[in-house]
């Protein structure tokens, strides 16, 4: 078997589906279910189910996955590694992030890079949801790290977290106390919220639609740290990221929300549709590494 016969195992495995690995390998669907078939007699035993039109994975699958993913993982970790001693990376890469996430994810994720090749070099851009995908489009930024997944099809994502949301409200709410509190008990309260061209906005908006709730909007703002002041100042309660798990500001309680969609899938994004830099190569693969380590806040 090959490396890049493993590599659209992965994706076929993440997919359940031939047309759509294949769409999204860039590959025939004949070679790749050739690859498949191949592969399943190397290993001698089915690696998927047939169901019609779509594969299931099965117990033989998923083992197979979890040992060719460690291995794929070390691969891109040694030829990272050789390459960095060859060639210590030197290019600066322009990287653009949202807001909320400027205080705690970019900065630790950076810096496990930082020590994994030292000679990285960064431009920062902070922005909103909206324009950090047009720093993308334009070239300014080769990638960014966003949510929520964002819908251009030209654009990359690899997952990175998944961020649990809470409810912030004053520290003297009535709910300031509780373990938990559902979206639907929130139908008297008064929110403040991100402003429409922001990702947050986009997923609390769906949240509360989902929920049944028509949030009462008493002030859109373009920072979390805005919008704590508010909730601080009691002028109203807002759904806000959970972040790296540390207290909330003065004056707010964060109140766990127990609706089971209650997160927001935070990746990092770049346009496919222009070559990309050494270095650029080198922080996505590190990206996915990192990504399979953190655990979900």
């Amino acid at each position: 078997m090959t490396i890049d016969e493993l590599r659209w195992f992965l994706t076929l495995a993440e997919t359940e589906h031939v047309t759509e690995a294949a769409a999204r390998l860039r590959i025939a669907q004949p070679t790749l279910s050739r690859a498949l078939l191949r592969l399943e007699r190397q290993v001698g035993a089915r690696l998927f189910d047939r169901d019609r039109h779509r594969l299931r994975l099965n117990d033989h699958g998923r083992i197979f996955r979890r040992h060719a993913q460690r291995a794929l993982d070390e691969l891109d970790a040694a030829q990272g590694r050789i390459a960095t001693l060859l060639a210590p990376p030197r290019e600066t890469l322009a990287l653009a992030f949202v807001h909320s996430l400027g205080s705690w994810l970019v900065p630790r994720l950076l810096g496990a890079y930082a020590q994994d090749s030292p000679g990285a070099r960064f431009t920062l851009h902070q922005d909103s949801a909206g324009a950090v995908l047009e720093l993308l489009r334009d070239g300014t930024a080769e990638a960014a790290i966003t949510s929520p997944r964002p819908s251009d099809p030209q654009l990359g994502w690899l997952p990175l977290r998944d961020e649990r949301l809470g409810l912030a409200v004053p520290a003297d709410h009535r709910l300031a106390d509780r373990d938990t509190v559902r979206l639907d008990e929130l139908t008297d309260e008064r929110f403040i919220i991100m402003r429409p061209a922001l990702g947050l906005r986009q997923i609390t908006c769906q949240l509360f639609h989902r929920a049944g709730v028509t949030p009462d909007v008493v002030s859109e703002c373009a920072e979390v740290s805005t919008i704590n002041g508010l909730v601080a100042a009691g002028l109203g309660v807002a759904v806000v990221p959970a972040g790296d798990g540390g207290p909330p500001p003065a004056g707010v309680r964060l109140v766990p929300i127990a609706d089971q969609d209650a997160y927001r899938t935070i990746g990092l994004a770049w346009y496919q549709g222009r070559p990309g830099s050494t270095a650029g190569r080198r922080f996505r693969e590190f990206a996915a590494r990192y990504a399979r380590g953190a655990e979900p806040v």
